[in-house]
């Protein structure tokens, strides 16, 4: 019984490692379509089958669409597909799908068979090229990344939410690109403390105008607003207020009354006119307001907001707004507070009187579309305190609260109300700054719930710089910004130093780092003088410098001189814009409109209407097109769907939403300048937005509220005699004299109170003794207090602390001394006595009032601290000295309120702060190309650079410059290459310099860039390496820089293009199958090869080219043919090597014509990327050339050197067939008459090893058949000197009977033509001299004669086939017999010469009954000649070679192709002609269809490859005869039937010949598909 052996595979691991012997239990070897159960249950070890593949039938899949990815949640049985039709050209630098492409994301569910549209449209931009690289399923959302676009996830329940959709018609939950990617948009704008309105003015008076249409409800909320109108002069300084809205019930017009009255008189019609009003406001006089009045009293608050999405994500918070403060009182001093100041040293009206504050959020769409746009379910309002990093929540608001509030609108105002907030973010909320979201990634997985991204670019690289330049500026009140109404109080500090920098951000939130000015010199603009990106901002120096009364404040001003810019580029990072301006019609900017539709709105909800300025500048006519976008009212952009030309240069805009109101006409533009609208294509992952931050490291500082400041030292230390200047007067306590002359080098005041801290002293390195203390804070003044007269009142005025010849830099003082009054011998006893009349002496008259020391000093009683300040660069503060002109009232310096401001803490940290300032880029760049002064653009700009080139040619045409109106600017500049880099980077500035045209001449204002360089070559690299980008720097005669960069571009501007190679055309090439070169290396050389360069390298221009073949087409050649790439030697495989061949016995290439294309191509490349010149990749030149295999010539050692045609002597060729012998009576035919057999042996052969001798032992009973009746004899016969060593030999065994007389009947009898072969002796083998014979075979016959019955003798295997039967003949007739073979050297797989022996068996002759013609001599003969090469081919007594011509191919009549290999058409048709190289037709291996045998026969349909061909005889001059048959004299045209391959080389089948005679009545029996041909000549 055998043995059991039992496994229960619970390892469930397949083990193919070991032996099955020590395979361990539980594993297994092999299986197939099982899984083993690896799980802890009890149907562990459980084999079970794996689920196979179903085809879903009813999808779109392969309808034009390709899968790019899919994946499969085993959890809900389902798989989601990603598909496209979209291949993009460039996947390593991707560019968008149209809009005509397909892109879908499908679920498919197995369990019920659902096949459900999730999401489609083009904003997918899927790419075949790009497959989905990682998806994965979190819970209800669907992750995906391509490595293409950014890292992206839908929400599948939502996606589905509106139920099942096919393609074409939804789902539409999903619809742009920022609703799918991870990461969320980002809010970019602050929220506004104002509300604005701009209105037209219609019908207006001196205080009021009106506005179409019944506005009252919107505008009644703007009563108290500012009214301010550049068009009409009217600034916030006029403080024309609204005084009232009502509706006009006659016009149903809107009427706004101001006041007070306009300026200017009544506005002028249809002119702009806005409304602000900040939303800051105090409610003390409000008794129903809910809020606080006390919260934000001590408090400075910021605000910001931050979206929650349908998924619980939420945005990156907006910027927060700057702080909601205005002080009280405005800020003014007002009863007594300066008092009140010095006295306290604090201003306690610095309190926040905002209690209430309209945050005017700003939303990415109209409200009702929020949610559906934008994914928003809820808004939430962030508070934060200035002195703390929590930020807080004061409310969420629903998506639906918005969206009821405010409707169609963008703006969502929260009434805040002094309410505290109801909780606070955590840390992690609070410092983030982006959502961490590569910009693309090529690997995505996942850990838990948390999803991961490897491989990835983080990151967008952003412009190096942006051309902008800063200055401090009053705050303006003409309306263009709204500033002084949102925040009145606010101002750049000065003696400060401010770097401004710009921070731009994609739509998602990724910032660049902070890009500062490439401006480091000022500029003017204006009149107005402006920094780079840092500035300082200096104290006035003259009352002139700032008019206080109408000043509103300090704000940085930011010059942006040209606009962003970034180019697309996946290689470097850099991202392109968001809306990038669509040039689609011309090179100028945007599309011009005129000022048209004057008081009706060209805009409405759907259309935007407007007429194109094409006359005045006509290089701005870029109007929007279908598929553009333009800046919406209520969204960012809005699609336009359609354009009509309505008449003359009228267009209508259909577009999805309503247009921004920045396509109404532009206000007050300046004269002769365009008003400039654009149109857009959008970029999702590019540069979106901007905001303005400002590094100001310089932070907290005090002002330092004094009791005035005394400039120098007190009049009195006793009392000084006027007119002696000695202390002669008694009274106070003489310490003696303060210092004389100090007046405007020292100063002093009293510190009490805080000013002690803001002022401290020095208590370091002090001794126990000392009292006094110096104080290393640094103070600037800012007001001083001044006494004006003898009876006037203590007053102040604003210090200005700057000197003219110091420059902008500020004046400080600094505390020498810091010590109590009477330490300083200033106390109140010091300074204070009362003066007895009369005591003044002298023609000073008695004063009559004590002098009392508190006038000095304040509190001077209280022995307060005072601090001496040296003032040695400028003096502050009043002086106390008692001059004598002002008696009989000496003044002392009265206490008044003066103010110090002390240095500022200087922060080490790096920190930009953010501003406001922020806003859209496209709005930022539209607004700077309306007032752009500097050269915007190269006219005519043209770039022809290739490596034809040579030093100091022009590679640009003459160009010039363009202003930002799209206009030539010819007013003169001067133009300088400042770089140049290539591909890589590296500079190549010294390659290229500017030339500027003559001037006066046709070139004036004109530049080229002349090339500089001693040659190029456009090698391998060179389509990215090669690729020069300019910056030029362009100084307008007026002074404003430009830069300009151009080129950079791959295959286009900048790009170096490639240049055709060339080489001397090529002779065709003829070789044979035995030839391996058939194009040599110097063949090449001597056809010059170049590759366009202008550089010789080493006399020949030829680096880098790569040479190469193809079949032309319609041809093909032999697979072993090689070509060596380097220097295009073209070889092939040979029977002697055949190395390349996949054929066992290969026996060399079939002879034809091969069509080929030479190729020559340049830069190293292995495939040609283009044919055509120029170009920027590499290129291919080509010749066709026809290459001939010919069939190698037989070595003439192995063939006849004569021709014998008409033998008459038996010779060392041929023999006589020997005559009757007529016994005893030669005269009468008796018994006695013998038939006399001869047998001639012909050879071909090398010389016999020495020693050796050539007789019948040679050749009988060594293989060599000789048997034969006992009277036979045998004659040998030697053709050539050597063994057959290449090439086709044809014999022919030759019979002649010539005409004898007197005329008898004649007999001729030739048993059989027997042909043996053998390799030649190998010499060196003594044990081989004298190999055995072999019996040629079929399937060595060059025709395959005999077929399957191997045996190729005549006339056995021949047609027609006389049997046993003699040849009879009359004299006078001449009988001619001609049997042919033909041998390819090839064909015996030989690498010796073959020899061949040719039995001409049983040949014999018989006489006539007549008596007297014993002379009946017939001949016999053996010729060996070359088959395609033939120089004698007997024909009946002539040379037929002769006759056609030596070298002459041989003309052919040719059927129609047909399938049948063996039917016979006859007659032969004359129309069609073919050519050969042979006269006889059974070996013909290829036709040629014209005489010069150039171009080779192949049938037009290789499934219809057989005709049937004859030789044209007429064709010959004379023309020869024709054979005939045994019977008759009668000619025949001998024909056969062959079919020829693709290539025109004969087709062969199995077992028989290759071409079957088809003479007509000659194949009686049906026996030709294996027969030769037997000619047979009877002449009459």
């Amino acid at each position: 019984m055998a043995q059991e052996i039992k496994n229960t595979f619970l390892k469930s691991k397949m083990n193919k490692d070991l032996d099955d012997r020590i395979l361990p239990n539980g594993e297994y070897r092999d299986a197939r379509n099982i899984s083993v159960g690896r799980s802890e249950d009890n149907d562990v070890g459980a084999l079970e089958n794996i689920i196979g593949n179903d085809l879903v039938t009813g999808t779109d899949i392969g309808n034009g669409l390709t899968v790019i990815g899919i994946y499969a949640e085993n959890a809900i049985d389902t798989l989601f597909l990603f598909l496209t039709d979209y291949s993009d050209s460039n996947p390593s630098n991707p560019t968008s799908a149209p809009s005509t492409s397909k892109h879908y994301i499908y679920s498919y569910n197995n369990s019920n068979g659902n096949y459900t549209l999730l999401v489609e449209g083009h904003f997918l931009n899927f790419s075949t090229t790009n497959r989905i690289i990682g998806i994965n399923l979190l819970e209800n959302l669907l992750f995906w990344t391509d490595n293409r676009n950014q890292p992206r996830k839908i929400n599948i329940n939502l996606a589905t939410s509106g139920g099942l959709s096919t393609a074409g018609s939804g789902p539409t939950y999903y619809s742009k690109e920022h609703e799918i990617s991870v990461a969320k948009y980002n809010p970019y704008k602050p929220i506004e403390l104002y509300n604005r309105v701009d209105l037209v003015a219609l019908a207006p008076t001196a205080n009021s105008f009106e506005v179409s249409g019944d506005r009252v409800t919107e505008l009644t909320p703007f009563i108290g607003a500012t009214v301010v109108s550049l068009e009409n002069n009217i600034e916030g300084l006029s403080y024309i207020k609204v005084s009232s809205v009502a509706l006009n019930l006659a016009s149903t017009a809107t009427i706004i009354t101001v006041s007070p009255d306009f300026p200017g008189g009544a506005l002028t019609v249809n002119s702009y006119i806005s409304l602000i009003k900040s939303s800051m406001s105090n409610k003390n006089d409000d008794a129903n307001w809910p809020g606080d009045p006390d919260f934000l009293e001590d408090k400075f608050v910021r605000f910001s907001y931050r979206f929650k999405f349908d998924d619980n994500e939420y945005s990156l918070m907006a910027p927060f707004t700057q702080i909601a403060y205005i002080p009280k009182q405005n800020g003014y001093f007002v009863n007594g507070d300066e008092d009140s100041a010095y006295q306290s040293t604090i201003v306690d009206f610095m309190e926040n009187q905002v209690q209430n504050i309209g945050l005017v959020i700003p939303l990415p769409a109209s409200g009702t579309r929020i949610n559906a746009d934008y994914k928003i379910s809820e808004l939430e309002i962030l508070f934060r305190e200035s002195d703390g990093v929590a930020v807080k929540v004061l409310e969420s608001i629903t998506a639906s609260q918005i969206s009821s509030s405010v409707g169609t609108e963008n703006y969502y105002t929260y009434d805040y109300q002094s309410r505290k907030p109801y909780r606070t973010l955590p840390e992690a909320q609070t410092v983030r700054v982006y959502d961490k979201v590569p910009v693309r990634a090529f690997s995505q997985e996942t850990s838990g719930n948390r999803i991961i991204y490897g491989n990835y670019r983080d990151q967008h690289t952003p412009p190096a710089s942006l051309n902008y330049n800063c200055r401090i500026a009053n705050k303006s009140s003409n309306g263009a910004y709204n500033n002084f109404v949102e925040y009145p109080n606010h101002s750049v500090k000065r003696n400060r130093n401010y770097q401004i920098g710009f921070v731009l951000s994609d739509k998602f939130g990724r910032q660049s780092p902070v890009i500062l000015s490439s401006v480091d010199l000022g500029k003017t603009n204006n009149g107005e003088f402006y920094s780079g990106s840092t500035i300082y901002s200096p104290y006035d120096l003259l009352p002139s410098d700032t008019n206080v009364k109408n000043w509103f404040g300090d704000v940085i001003q930011v010059l942006v001189n040209e606009p962003i810019s970034s180019d697309i580029n996946a290689s470097t990072g850099t991202p392109g814009l968001y809306a990038i301006k669509q040039q689609a019609t011309s090179s100028g900017e945007g599309f011009a409109i005129t000022t048209g539709f004057v008081g009706v709105s060209p805009i409405t909800n759907t259309t935007f209407t407007f007429t194109l300025d094409s006359t005045a500048y006509p290089n701005n006519v870029n109007i929007p097109q279908e598929g553009d976008s333009l800046r919406g009212a209520y969204e960012d952009f809005v699609v336009v769907t359609d354009v009509t030309n309505t008449v003359g240069s009228t267009y209508v805009v259909t577009t999805t939403g309503r247009v921004s109101d920045t396509y109404l006409r532009t206000d007050n533009l300046p004269i002769n300048t365009p008003d400039l609208k654009f149109a857009y294509k959008i970029n999702d992952l590019g540069w979106y937005s901007y905001k303005i931050v400002v590094k100001q490291s310089e932070q907290e500082y005090y002002n330092v509220y004094l009791p005035g400041i005394l400039n120098g030292y007190p009049g009195l230390s006793g009392l000084i005699d006027p007119e002696s200047a000695t202390h002669s007067v008694p009274g106070g306590v003489d310490n003696g004299l303060f210092p004389t002359n100090e007046v405007n080098l020292t100063a002093h005041a009293v510190l009490f109170n805080d000013n002690i801290n803001k002022v401290p002293r020095d208590l370091v390195e002090v001794g126990d003794q000392d009292k006094q203390y110096r104080s290393s804070v640094t103070l600037y003044g800012i007001v001083t207090n001044i006494m004006t007269s003898a009876s006037a009142l203590p007053t102040n005025e604003q210090y200005y602390p700057r000197l003219d010849y110091k420059g902008i830099n500020a004046l400080s003082h600094t505390s020498t001394a810091i010590a109590p009054a009477k330490d300083f011998n200033m106390g109140f006893s010091d300074l204070t006595t009362n003066i007895p009349q009369g005591n003044y002496g002298g023609s000073v008259p008695d004063s009559t009032q004590p002098l009392n020391g508190n006038k000095v000093f304040y509190q001077i009683d209280t022995n307060p601290l005072i601090a001496r300040i040296s003032t040695t660069e400028k003096g502050i503060g009043a002086t106390a000295d008692t001059p004598a002109n002002v008696l009989p009232d000496p003044p002392s310096m009265l206490p008044f309120l003066a103010v110090y401001e002390t240095a500022p803490f200087e922060s080490n940290l790096d920190i930009y702060w953010e501003t406001t300032s922020a806003g859209l880029i496209v709005d930022l760049n539209a607004a700077v190309l309306e007032e752009y002064e500097s050269i915007s653009g190269l006219e005519n700009f043209s770039w022809d650079f290739d490596e034809s080139f040579v030093f100091n040619q022009n590679v640009t045409d003459w160009f010039g410059l363009i202003d930002a109106t799209g206009q030539s600017y010819l007013l003169g500049a001067d133009v300088e290459i400042v770089s140049v880099t290539d591909g890589a980077g590296n500079d190549a500035q010294n390659l290229f310099e500017i030339e500027e045209g003559a001037n006066p001449g046709p070139n004036a204002n004109k530049f080229r860039i002349l090339y500089k360089g001693n040659g190029i070559v456009f090698e391998e690299g060179s389509k990215t390496l090669n690729v020069y980008e300019f910056d030029l720097k362009i100084t307008t005669d007026t002074g404003f820089i430009s830069t300009i960069t151009v080129g950079g571009e791959e295959a286009g501007v900048g790009a170096l293009k490639n240049v055709t190679p060339s080489f001397n055309t090529i002779a065709p090439v003829t070789v044979n199958e035995n030839d391996r070169v058939i194009i040599s290396a110097a063949t090449w050389e001597a056809a010059n090869p170049q590759n366009g360069s202008s550089i010789d390298s080493g006399g020949v221009r030829n680096p880098q080219l790569v040479y190469r073949f193809k079949a032309a087409p319609g041809s093909s050649y032999p697979d072993n043919w090689v070509m060596d790439p380097t220097n295009g030697e073209l070889t092939q495989a040979t029977p002697a090597n055949p190395v390349g061949s996949t054929s066992r016995n290969f026996q060399g290439n079939p002879p034809g014509i091969y069509s080929i294309i030479l190729e020559l191509i340049d830069a190293n490349a292995e495939e040609p990327v283009g044919s055509v010149s120029p170009a920027f990749n590499s290129i291919v030149e080509t010749q066709a050339l026809d290459v001939r295999i010919t069939y190698p010539q037989v070595n003439s050692g192995a063939i006849d050197n004569t021709c014998i045609i008409t033998p008459t002597e038996i010779t060392s060729s041929t023999a006589a067939i020997n005559n009757y012998d007529r016994g005893a009576n030669p005269d009468e035919p008796d018994e006695s008459d013998v038939w006399n057999y001869k047998t001639r042996i012909y050879y071909i052969a090398n010389d016999p090893p020495p020693n050796t001798t050539v007789d019948l032992n040679y050749f009988i009973g060594n293989g060599v058949d000789g048997t034969q009746p006992s009277e036979h004899s045998t004659d040998i016969f030697r053709i050539g000197t050597e063994a057959h060593k290449e090439g086709t030999i044809v014999l022919t065994a030759n019979v002649y009977g010539p005409t004898i007389s007197p005329v008898i009947p004649m007999e001729g009898r030739l048993h059989s033509v027997s042909y043996f072969y053998r390799i030649a002796p190998d010499l060196t083998d003594a044990n081989a001299l004298n190999p055995a014979w072999l019996p040629v075979t079929s399937s060595l016959d060059y025709n395959s004669t005999g077929g399957n019955s191997n045996n190729i003798n005549s006339p056995d295997e021949d047609l027609p086939d006389p049997g046993n039967n003699p040849i009879q003949w009359l004299n006078p007739d001449e009988l001619w017999l001609q049997s042919v073979r033909a041998f390819d050297h090839n064909a015996f797989n030989a690498t010796r010469g073959i020899e061949y022996a040719v039995v001409l068996n049983g040949a014999y002759s018989v006489s006539g009954v007549a008596s007297g013609q014993s002379n009946a001599t017939p001949w016999s003969w053996v010729h060996a000649d070359d088959l395609h090469y033939p120089t004698c081919v007997p024909w009946q007594g002539t040379n037929l070679v002769t006759l056609n011509g030596v070298g002459n191919l041989f003309k052919h009549y040719r059927s129609a192709e047909s399938t049948s290999r063996t039917t016979a058409v006859s007659p032969i048709p004359t129309t069609d002609e073919v050519w050969s190289d042979t006269p006889y037709g059974e070996y013909i291996n290829e036709f040629y269809t014209t005489s010069a045998g150039n171009v080779s026969y192949s049938p037009a349909d290789t499934a219809i490859p057989y005709i049937n061909f004859t030789l044209d005889l007429t064709n010959i001059t004379p023309n020869p005869d024709k054979w005939t048959s045994f019977t008759t004299s009668a000619g025949l045209d001998l024909q056969w039937v062959a079919g020829f391959d693709g290539s025109g080389q004969k087709l062969f089948t199995p077992s028989f010949v290759g071409a079957i005679q088809t003479t007509s009545g000659i194949d009686s029996e049906g026996l030709g598909q294996s027969k030769g041909t037997l000619r047979v000549y009877r002449k009459t």
